[in-house]
């Protein structure tokens, strides 16, 4: 007789009997796991989708990590522990744990601004291309999508003018400590902005993002400048990005 195996069970599973196992063995348990997860998630991201039909003027953060913003519908992906949310000291604040890879499923016209800051480029581009086109969707007339994505163009104007300065704060907050310092050059940073060990999966200018909200139907999209109290203070984010807003 065939038995399912549980979240518990694979838990269990995982913690002591795999350590003898061969590599590979342990490695598809980890997938089967991490499976199991995002299908636990799809199922509860959709009921809390659901509970949104009907209600207008959404603010929604996509990938907003611990960033959990008050009165905003929040989304992104926690296989681990998530945020928690006070509903008495935080009213009309929302968060779904959801796979944004498979798309934003709220209502037509629902939303007035959608925000997104460093998130899309840990998408391949088609699911990039599909969340984007969800977003236009979801907005109503006049409705504001702002994205903010990391200025590759400035990080390699800096590496050809071999200017280590403007890269000085990745080494405050000591995001090289993979590069082993001895072997370290200046093309290293550039190796971290792109790629971020893995993390990054496409790469997005002005030009390129312009382009692909103008052909999904934006009728104004223009460069921004960081906005205090929507984007993030952090002194990396602000040197290291660009803003694009389009309106609907």
């Amino acid at each position: 007789m065939t038995q399912t195996l549980s979240m518990s069970g694979l838990a269990e599973l995982l913690r002591k009997p795999l350590r003898s196992q061969p590599e590979g063995v342990k490695r598809a348990a980890r997938e089967l796991w991490t499976e199991m997860r995002l299908a636990r998630a799809s199922r509860h991201s959709a009921r809390a989708f659901g509970a949104l039909n009907g209600r207008s003027g959404l603010k929604v953060h996509l990938g907003c990590g611990v960033d959990v913003r008050t009165g905003w519908v929040n989304v992104d992906l926690f296989l681990g522990p998530a945020p928690t949310i006070d509903p008495v000291k935080r009213p009309h604040t929302v968060l779904i744990i959801h796979d944004l890879r498979a798309g934003l499923p709220l209502a037509e016209g629902s939303c007035d601004l959608i925000y997104s800051s460093h998130f899309f480029e840990h998408l391949s581009f088609p699911q990039g291309l599909r969340l984007m086109q969800d977003c236009y969707r979801a907005l109503r007339r006049d409705g504001t999508f702002r994205i903010v994505l990391p200025d590759f163009g400035k990080c390699f104007d800096a590496y050809l003018r071999k200017d280590a300065d403007f890269f000085a704060l990745l080494d405050e907050h000591r995001l090289l400590n993979a590069f082993e310092p001895k072997y370290r050059t200046l093309v290293d940073y550039i190796n971290y902005v792109v790629y971020q060990y893995g993390e990054h999966l496409a790469i997005y200018d002005e030009e390129k993002v312009s382009h692909i909200l103008r052909t999904i139907g934006y009728r104004a999209v223009v460069r921004s400048e960081h906005q205090s109290g929507m984007d993030p203070e952090s002194d990396l984010r602000r040197r290291y990005s660009f803003y694009v807003e389009a309106t609907k």
